[in-house]
């Protein structure tokens, strides 16, 4: 309830405005029921400030560009919008404000630095990154101006302070291009990389950032916007739909409010009933404008209304920052960070984003980009109001097609002779459906498979369908889940079934052999069931062979689950599909260059029943496609009690995570299997994850988790029969103890795990014990002891096969006999390995062997030929990680990595054969 006297309340507050103007180019005059504030825009400082932004970017030469710059930044006194509480404005226009400031700034530095002034800016540039202390551009820039004034030694500790906050706060390490100006620094050359300008200057506008007044022109046709082509340019925009009519003025909106030269503010969200073109909608228009985005177009499902819950904003983050080029070690675990790598890393792009099916705002905000030139467009059933109301997205009522569209459709899908032929009973079809493209396209797939009827006859049909439940039970899905069930009756029985059944799968897609699994049929059946599914739109080809459904037919092969099938048959059919993902990961980790330890898969499988996998990248391929539905199905067989198949197939999975080399990304899967394996009194289980989950915690830092799950690993494996296990277990705890600078205790396990080795007759794992052993010896400087270990390593390993134990094992042996200046041997060892690892494609030892060359050459004075060499290894090592430092050590190498069969002596016992 307003408080009394409320009008002259408002009329004291508004005189006090007025005479606060006085004198000003300012005035509050009444307007209808309100009060207007007028006056000219060239008394607003930030309508200044972004007037000489604009005019510093248009102009070419570096002198009068800063000096643009320098009146533009001598506008602000403090932070934008001092003194306005905390709220909604501060945390939008100020920060939109504020970094319009930071990109005047770098701006600013580059300019001066291109002219050698760099030591002009150096007090701004350190009172700016006082602030910004993670923004890895203004320490760029700083580095860069102190080296141009003499300070080479401060400009490399303000490099080693950012780094060692990047990874505390952030857990990541320096991005390329502030590595490439440390290197600059470094070496005191004045050569470092530029910062990067902006690929569209912030908007300092209080009305929606955009292009200026009367500006149609896209931000990369200024002449004063010099933007680098990116490296990566994801292009994830789903294929076009077939069959696409209407919608002309959705299409308009869609351009107004996001397209590159647009009037909105570049967020949209699209709402409306299920099976009413969302989607379809929004990629059309997506791909219509994609080439006014040069930066890429990011697309991501979030499956908001799946039964198998909604995907995670993590994982999603996870995936567009791959997208656009970021290494997975780079990724941050704590999702806020990760937010914040994401809406750093698209500030200066020129961006599109989809996100479709989107269950909240909340699932939504992570995921929205910061720049100015991105746009993105939202789809989603429900209203999702607060985007509307907190974030300013515009909204888009999307209704159902009208008569004239809807009509066209139907002509598309049945023919305009049809529709021409009966235009009463078609006008019938069209409300029947609700004029709602699912339900249409359904009923146009029946009527094309059946040129024999009529559209009455159909009409009639639909007629009779008042037993609907989609229909009494969902009022905003009006016709769709009837339609779905019309084309059920004209699907053959393994059609009929499989619809039935895929409620049981729980990923986003499915192929013919996990089809195949689901009917207990073979491959050839299970894919003419998926086609006929698809020539209903029951399902629609995502990819080659890859089949997705529609979130309603998935709720509609729930019901149908729950209403016609037992637990019984449902338990076959989970166990089948659990069977079939044993076989196909273990089939998979047999590819994986990390996976020589064996896959665990049932016998029943037949092979025809497999994917088959032509290298690792294949195999790889195959499970990134997957991997959410094991994922789900490792956590529901849990839940169903079938825990040995749960443990297991989080153990087949962690072989193809190993591949990634990225460190530690098998901790969930690992972590689900353990929670499997802990509900049975199975050492041998029990060992490996434990061991699994160790190993990622080490590599992912966390040392005090890692040793208390070793340590779990070690004690359950002592419970095992001698065999590998337990031999691996004990090298992971000493690898730790190694690493803790334990170096005693570390030792002691090393001599336990190489007596262990030894006695179970294993050559391979005998080798691996070894060179760790040398790696061990050498951290202790016991160099002549280390240079013998590595050789008895490469020796056992010398009629093998060549693998990477055999090339870490020479590694070792290199550098060992370095340290004793060794050089003629050393020499000899590292064009040996050289060779290996390029016919052998091992990248990560290749560019640890270069580098080591290069510096034995300088070493000997050969300059040259050592400036080649590390030059080549610079190249080799462009984004690519040090494979051999990361491996040898880690804890998964002693796990996964060991290459050849075992000698198994007679009399081991059937736990060594399971190993076997």
């Amino acid at each position: 309830m307003p408080p009394p006297r409320v009008r002259e309340a408002l009329q004291g507050h508004i005189a006090g405005l007025r005479k606060a103007l006085e004198g000003s180019d300012w005035s509050v005059l009444r307007q209808g029921a309100g009060y207007v504030l007028r006056g000219s825009a060239a008394a607003v400082d930030t309508e200044e400030f972004r007037r000489l932004v604009a005019a510093a970017d248009a102009e070419p030469e570096d002198e009068p560009a800063a000096a643009l710059l320098r009146a533009a930044l001598g506008l602000w006194q403090g932070d934008a919008l001092t003194g306005v509480p905390e709220g909604e404005l501060r945390s939008t226009l100020g920060a939109e404000l504020d970094e319009a400031r930071l990109w005047a700034v770098e701006t600013l530095a580059e300019h001066e630095l291109r002219s050698g002034r760099g030591a002009a800016v150096v007090r701004l540039l350190e009172e700016t990154l006082a602030s910004n202390r993670l923004r890895e551009p203004l320490t760029g820039a700083l580095m860069r101006a102190l080296s141009q004034e003499g300070r080479q030694a401060e400009a490399l500790e303000v490099y080693h302070e950012t780094r060692q906050r990047l990874r505390d706060e952030l857990g990541v390490a320096p991005g390329q291009r502030l590595l490439k100006t440390f290197e600059a620094v470094l070496r005191g050359h004045d050569d470092a990389p530029a910062a990067p300008q902006q690929r569209h200057r912030p908007s300092t506008s209080t009305a929606a950032p955009g292009p200026a007044a009367g500006a149609r022109h896209s931000p990369q046709q200024s002449p004063g916007n010099r933007r680098p082509t990116p490296c990566v340019i994801p292009r994830q925009l789903p294929r076009l739909p077939g069959k696409l009519v209407g919608r002309s003025a959705e299409l308009a909106w869609l351009d107004r409010e996001c397209d590159a030269a647009r009037d909105g503010y570049g967020m949209a969200l699209v709402t409306g009933p299920a099976g009413v073109g969302k989607t379809a909608l929004v990629v059309r228009w997506a791909h219509g404008v994609a080439e006014r985005y040069p930066d890429g177009q990011l697309f991501a499902d979030l499956r908001g209304f799946d039964p198998g819950g909604p995907t995670s904003s993590a994982a999603v983050l996870s995936g567009f920052l791959e997208a656009l080029g970021v290494p997975a070690a780079r990724i941050p675990e704590d999702i806020g960070h990760r937010q914040a790598y994401f809406r750093d890393i698209t500030q200066p792009l020129r961006l599109l984003v989809v996100l479709d099916n989107a269950p909240s705002a909340e699932s939504v905000r992570p995921l929205l980009p910061t720049g100015s030139g991105c746009a993105t467009v939202v789809t989603g059933r429900s209203v999702l109001a607060d985007l509307v109301i907190l974030d300013g997205v515009a909204p888009l009522a999307l209704a159902t097609l009208s008569r004239d569209e809807a009509l066209q459709l139907v002509e598309a899908m049945t023919g305009a002779h049809r529709v021409a032929a009966e235009p009463g009973a078609a006008r019938r079809l069209l409300e029947l459906c609700g004029r709602l493209p699912l339900a249409l396209r359904i009923a146009g797939a029946r009527l094309a498979a059946r040129p024999n009827w009529s559209i009455a006859d159909l009409a009639a049909e639909l007629e009779d369908e008042r037993q609907r439940l989609g229909m009494l039970r969902m009022a905003e899905d009006h016709g769709v889940a009837a339609a779905l069930s019309a084309t059920r009756r004209l699907l053959a029985p393994d059609a009929d079934r499989l619809l039935t059944l895929l409620a049981l799968h729980p990923g986003p897609q499915i192929d013919a052999l996990a089809a195949a699994a689901l009917l207990g049929c073979g491959a050839p059946r299970a894919h003419e069931a998926l086609g006929t599914l698809g020539v209903y739109h029951l399902v629609e080809e995502a990819s080659p062979g890859r089949f997705g459904w529609h979130d309603l037919v998935r709720l509609y092969c729930g019901e149908l689950l729950d209403g016609e099938v037992g637990d019984d048959e449902r338990g076959r059919a989970t166990t089948r599909l659990l069977d079939y993902y044993l076989a196909a990961t273990a089939e998979a980790g047999t590819f994986t260059r990390s996976s020589a330890d064996v896959g665990f898969g049932p016998g029943g499988v037949p092979p025809e029943a497999v994917p088959r996998f032509a290298c690792a990248a294949e195999a790889l391929a195959w499970y990134r496609e997957e991997e959410s539905a094991v994922q789900s199905l490792i956590g529901h067989a849990t839940k169903a009690s079938e825990y040995e198949a749960a443990w297991k197939l989080a153990d087949n999975c962690v072989n193809l995570y190993l591949a990634r080399e990225a460190p530690g990304t098998w901790l969930e899967c690992a972590q689900a299997g353990l929670g499997a394996a802990e509900h049975l009194a199975d050492p041998y289980a029990l060992t490996r994850l434990h061991y699994a989950v160790g190993s990622a915690q080490q590599a992912r830092g966390r040392l005090p988790e890692a040793q208390h799950h070793l340590r779990a690993a070690l004690r359950f494996a002592r419970d095992l029969p001698l065999g590998l296990v337990r031999v691996r277990s004990g090298l992971a705890v000493a690898l730790i103890h190694i690493t803790l600078g334990e170096d005693a205790e570390g030792l002691a396990c090393l001599e336990s795990a190489l007596a262990e080795s030894r006695a179970l007759g294993h050559i391979p794992a005998e080798a691996l014990t070894l060179n760790n052993l040398a790696y061990a010896l050498l951290k202790g400087a016991r160099f002549d002891e280390a240079r013998d270990a590595a050789r008895q390593a490469v020796a056992l390993l010398s009629a093998q096969p060549v693998c990477r134990a055999y090339l870490a094992a020479l590694l070792t042996l290199c550098e060992a006999l370095l340290r004793l200046g060794a050089v003629a041997e050393a020499e000899e060892r590292l064009r040996e390995s050289i060779h290996l690892c390029r016919v052998y494609d091992y990248l990560g030892y290749l560019v640890s062997a270069t580098h080591w060359y290069a510096d034995l050459l300088e070493g000997l004075g050969r300059d040259h030929e050592a400036d080649v060499q590390r030059a080549v290894a610079e190249e080799l090592s462009e984004g690519e990680p040090d494979s051999w430092t990361v491996e040898r050590t880690s804890p998964a190498v002693a796990l996964w990595s060991v290459p050849v069969a075992p000698v198994v002596p007679a009399d081991t016992d059937a736990q060594d054969e399971r190993e076997a």
